[in-house]
């Protein structure tokens, strides 16, 4: 991992970023952390509640190779299901798994559909 500045390179405020060998090093447990998610998402009655959203998941600040800043991206993707409120109502155990390996992750709602 590497601090560095998020969006853009002259920007002061700084984020501890993935760079791609930590992502192949945090691979196993993101694998953990989405069958997790799928699993309760299942357990909850497998529904599809709320908007249709796109681009659900869980994300991380990356930085990518050749760039001098970190984006926040989505590692793992929600469960096959449209609906948002479905989606974040069964996400908790895999960031909860996530935080107690180390990783700082959130849940991004996506976009509008």
């Amino acid at each position: 991992m590497k601090r560095v500045p998020k969006f853009y390179p002259s920007n002061p405020e700084a984020v501890e970023a993935y760079e791609q060998a930590d992502i192949d090093r945090i691979r196993p447990i993101l694998r953990e952390a989405k069958r997790l998610w799928d699993s309760e998402w299942e357990l909850q009655g497998a529904t599809d509640e709320g908007s249709c959203c796109g681009g659900k998941g869980i994300e991380i600040w990356i930085r990518a190779p050749r760039k001098r800043s970190a984006e926040p991206r989505n590692v793992i993707s929600s469960p096959p299901v449209q609906g948002n409120i479905s989606a974040q109502r069964s996400v908790k155990p895999a960031l909860e798994y996530l935080a107690k390996n180390g990783i700082e992750a959130t849940y991004n709602d996506g976009w509008m559909d």
